[in-house]
């Protein structure tokens, strides 16, 4: 059983790089709670349809959504997400996330580290495409 002295709300993950070539960069993120956001007002209210399509959905439909309103609420998670370094610190030294980042970012917010583990496998960012036969077990 967790106590509030042993509740951690943040860990630190692997995103991928910038250089698209297997590089790694750490970054602490929390998992902040997109119902909190969208009452705190940090998810504005043309966005909000959307958001909630995320939530609802759970992934993001590249054929169906509006890429603009995706992209500024991915954004916005990220900024809540982020811990260290904090979204804002990548932004003042000019650095902005890639897609594959801000939806690797939306994936641990989602579902935590567990939901990682099949994104690591789809982009090859550790770990090899698990093959269909070998999924079975």
């Amino acid at each position: 059983m967790a106590t509030i002295d042993t509740i951690k709300t943040s860990r630190v993950v692997s995103l991928p790089g910038w250089q698209g070539d297997g590089d790694t960069f750490e970054c602490e993120l929390k998992r902040p709670s997109l119902l909190a956001m969208a009452a705190a007002g940090t998810i504005p209210n043309p966005l909000m349809m959307t958001a909630r399509k995320l939530f609802l959905d759970g992934h993001i439909d590249s054929g169906k959504g509006n890429l603009e309103e995706e992209g500024k609420v991915l954004l916005a998670i990220a900024r809540a997400a982020m811990v260290a370094p904090s979204f804002d610190e990548l932004a003042e030294r000019g650095i902005e996330l890639t897609d594959e980042q801000l939806i690797y970012i939306w994936q641990f917010v989602q579902g935590g580290a567990r939901a990682l583990d099949r994104f690591r496998r789809l982009t090859g960012v550790s770990e090899p495409v698990v093959r269909g036969a070998e999924i079975s077990e």
